[in-house]
């Protein structure tokens, strides 16, 4: 199964909120010297790459909760619906892992689904696994990259699809790279759970020996 990382930019107008940008970066191209980043200037770019891909895929947004509400707003205007019921997840849905205290978890979206034949992605929130601010994760995992600055309001004066500048791709692009990077350093190291409390409870069951949880 692949992994990616991927990565929103969004206006910060209430009038006009939307995505100016993404990227996504295949977590084990991240360990070439230059990994290929996929960028573009609109949701509907980033639903269409997903509802393309095989091998439902896994793709890691640091802090879901707050990518996934532009995610889920445009499934549903395209027709999706959102549903629990695994006998109902069917073409065009998407059920959610959202505790009751409003901690997302994770999204599965199905695009297409007849029989055993499906395509489908699964997004999961990489913060529950590195709880770290994007800027914190360089020095803790010894990256070279660096979180970089950019103009956050540039894009509410512009118009949709609006071409992004050299300093804005550069931005992004270290963005998903930085937390690919660390997130491929702890699945090498076994820490593949949705979180680093599981992670940290099946350790310590390797340690003392599974039998007594039993």
């Amino acid at each position: 199964m692949k992994k990616y990382v991927a990565d929103f930019e969004t206006t910060t107008n209430p009038d006009d909120c939307r995505v100016w940008a993404y990227a996504i970066v295949d977590i084990a191209d991240t360990r070439k010297p230059r990994p290929e980043v996929i960028i573009g200037t609109n949701i509907d770019g980033f639903i269409e790459w997903c509802s393309k891909q095989k091998g439902s895929p896994k793709i890691f947004f640091h802090n879901l909760r707050f990518d996934l509400s532009f995610v889920m707003n445009r499934l549903f205007q395209l027709g999706f619906k959102h549903t629990t019921d695994n006998e109902s997840r069917q073409t065009k849905t998407f059920n959610t892992m959202i505790s009751d205290k409003g901690l997302v978890y994770q999204c599965e979206i199905i695009f297409y689904r007849k029989g055993k034949n499906i395509r489908k992605v699964v997004l999961q929130d990489s913060l529950k696994l590195i709880p770290l601010k994007v800027k914190q994760i360089p020095k803790a995992f010894g990256l070279e990259e660096v979180k970089g600055e950019i103009d956050y309001q540039r894009h509410n004066e512009l118009p949709p699809d609006s071409p992004l500048t050299e300093v804005e791709e550069e931005y992004i692009k270290h963005d998903v790279i930085i937390v690919a990077k660390a997130l491929d350093f702890m699945f090498k190291h076994g820490m593949n759970k949705m979180t680093i409390g599981a992670c940290a409870l099946n350790n310590y069951k390797e340690m003392i020996g599974k039998r007594t949880f039993k």
